[in-house]
């Protein structure tokens, strides 16, 4: 029941802030707000830069809230806009480092990778190298490889609904997540073998 009455309270606020209500789009401002950073934090690293973007989304969001029609929660719509305008920002702080990723790399077979790093999970410590390898290999993922296979692996998120978010391609989408699996794949055997004998050593 106090679900159902928070959801018609939020498409009041919505249907109020799209005739133009200010107060009620800062009620929605304030409801989403932690989301919508946090997400910002998330890609950006940074506090400052999190809290430029998350200032950027609402500010685009009250220019744009007439266009809402309510196909999908508000929250997802501003998590969307969130991630573009994060995304612009990456662009602008590193734009030799947004260009579009190599084509023409191979994906390593599992198998191999397997081989390469079944005898970090032998035992906690060992599990516990492997997690941290994990993390490495995410964070020297290109950001538009890295999120869009976050988001997608890690939230759940479809091909359509990235696609959307990212104003792309359900294809470049699939593409995006097909070269982050072949880089993490190589980065993880690349940084398996000095860990592994690390391990050994101890």
């Amino acid at each position: 029941m106090i679900n159902s009455q928070a959801a018609l309270s939020e498409k009041a606020l919505i249907a109020s802030a799209r005739a133009g209500n200010r107060n009620a789009f800062g009620e929605l401002v304030r409801r989403h707000s932690h989301r919508v950073y946090g997400m910002s934090f998330k890609i950006l690293k940074n506090r400052e830069d999190a809290e430029d973007n998350l200032q950027n989304v609402f500010c685009k969001a009250f220019g744009k809230i007439r266009q809402f029609e309510g196909n999908s929660q508000l929250s997802t719509w501003l998590i969307r806009i969130a991630i573009n305008e994060a995304l612009m920002m990456l662009r602008k702080r590193r734009p030799e480092q947004m260009a579009a990723a190599v084509d023409g790399e191979e994906a390593l077979d599992d198998y191999e990778v397997k081989a390469e790093i079944r005898d970090l999970r032998a035992d906690p410590e060992r599990e516990y190298l492997m997690k941290e390898l994990t993390t490495k290999a995410l964070d020297a993922l290109h950001p538009t490889l890295k999120y869009t296979f976050i988001l997608q692996k890690g939230e759940g998120w479809t091909s359509r609904e990235l696609a959307e978010a990212l104003d792309i391609t359900p294809e470049i989408v699939k593409s995006r997540i097909f070269r982050a699996r072949v880089r993490l794949r190589q980065r993880l055997v690349a940084l398996a073998k000095p860990a592994e004998s690390m391990a050994l050593q101890s």
